[in-house]
């Protein structure tokens, strides 16, 4: 039965042809382990929850057609980092920013644009295939009737640690523990009554558009859809920035995230403004 609506649903998809445009809201809530604030006093956690409260919820905007997406957070003003382009402690918590996100969808490749500490880069690679495993099971979202689908891969975990406490010839600096990871599932909810293959951040490749993802400890959910709205939408890859792949990308962020780590375990993390730029 699994098999036959998936059969029906990606032929409804490819024999549907009529170019169209479209915007997508979503809403997106994150969960983090708060348990390296146990030692900070009751006011002190207060205090650090509100401001997590406004880097955990975040919307976002995803603009679409037939064949290409853009996907990009609305702006809002920074309560929890130091300067665009500096030092941001949030994210040692939340995570990095994921940046601007265009989706070539036909030619199945992205380009992500990304700035780390005041340069801009843009990081072109091929868009991963995720192998989706079709459930069944249907709801309703708003008004369209949405099919769920899963995916289970292996991911790192991430450990939160603000000690000072150690040297600069640790133990663990001589003898690196290997990364614990553990397995996620994703949960995807999508339209084939909106027939593109793509959804918010990197997720897509169903026959139709992600209305809900959850992954691992974010959720994301569209809150509002505009077929064909009456302003023009113009998608276009972003030019400006340092092209590199993205292992590359990943290699240069660690190098920055160590630097940044050992710089607060000296001190230098508490209290300041001082931006670290890239050469």
């Amino acid at each position: 039965m699994k098999k036959l609506i998936l059969l029906l649903l990606f032929l409804s998809f490819e024999g549907y042809s009529q170019e169209f445009l479209g915007k997508a809201y979503y809403m997106s809530k994150s969960t983090v382990n708060m348990d390296w604030m146990k030692n900070m006093s009751p006011e002190r956690q207060k205090y650090m929850k509100a401001r997590m409260k406004t880097a955990l919820e975040k919307n976002y905007i995803l603009d679409f057609d037939s064949k290409s997406s853009y996907f990009k957070e609305e702006v809002t003003l920074d309560a929890g980092g130091s300067g665009r382009g500096g030092f941001n402690w949030m994210q040692f918590v939340t995570g990095p920013d994921q940046g601007d996100i265009f989706k070539n969808i036909q030619e199945k490749t992205y380009t992500n644009k990304r700035e780390l500490f005041g340069k801009v880069f843009l990081i072109k690679d091929s868009i991963p295939a995720t192998k989706w495993v079709m459930t069944g099971e249907t709801k309703k979202i708003g008004k369209y009737n949405a099919y769920k689908a899963t995916y289970t891969k292996e991911v790192e975990e991430r450990v939160m640690s603000f000690s000072r406490n150690r040297g600069q010839n640790s133990n663990e600096d001589n003898n690196p523990v290997l990364p614990k990871t553990k397995l996620v599932t994703m949960v995807a909810w999508f339209t084939p009554e909106i027939p593109v293959s793509t959804g918010p951040a990197m997720y897509g490749g169903l026959p139709g558009l992600i209305l809900e993802i959850g992954d691992d400890n974010r959720v994301m959910i569209c809150t509002k859809v505009v077929l064909n709205p009456d302003e023009k939408i113009k998608l276009k890859e972003p030019k400006k920035g340092q092209v590199v792949s993205n292992s590359e990308f990943e290699t240069i962020q660690q190098e920055k995230a160590k630097e940044m780590r050992e710089r607060f375990q000296r001190g230098g993390g508490r209290g300041s403004n001082r931006s670290s730029r890239l050469n």
